[in-house]
């Protein structure tokens, strides 16, 4: 199972403006304020803010090629599934009973 919180998979702000030549407060505007209606997704650990690579990807790929919404939230749907169940919850209930 592919995480965002692997060390591999994720960048510190100034990992990103280095690789993007860019001030860090840049990528923080970015990640809080977004730019051109499009917002960098970011998480934090252990106080430390990081980007997914997968994140930084669609954030720079342009809007014509980005993946629709329902995709995306399906995607992450599924991944909190799995991350639920690794912590023995079999998953969410909604109102009616379902999942």
């Amino acid at each position: 199972m592919q995480n965002a919180y692997q060390l591999s998979e994720r960048l510190t702000v100034n990992q990103v403006a280095q690789h993007l030549n860019v001030h860090a407060a840049t990528v923080y505007r970015w990640t809080f304020q977004g730019v051109r209606g499009k917002r960098l997704r970011s998480f934090l650990i252990g106080g430390r803010r990081y980007v997914a690579l997968a994140d930084l990807e669609h954030f720079l790929r342009p809007e014509d090629q980005a993946q629709t919404v329902s995709e995306d939230e399906s995607r992450r749907s599924k991944r909190a599934q799995e991350r639920l169940r690794s912590f023995g919850i079999d998953g969410l209930k909604g109102k009616d009973g379902a999942e």
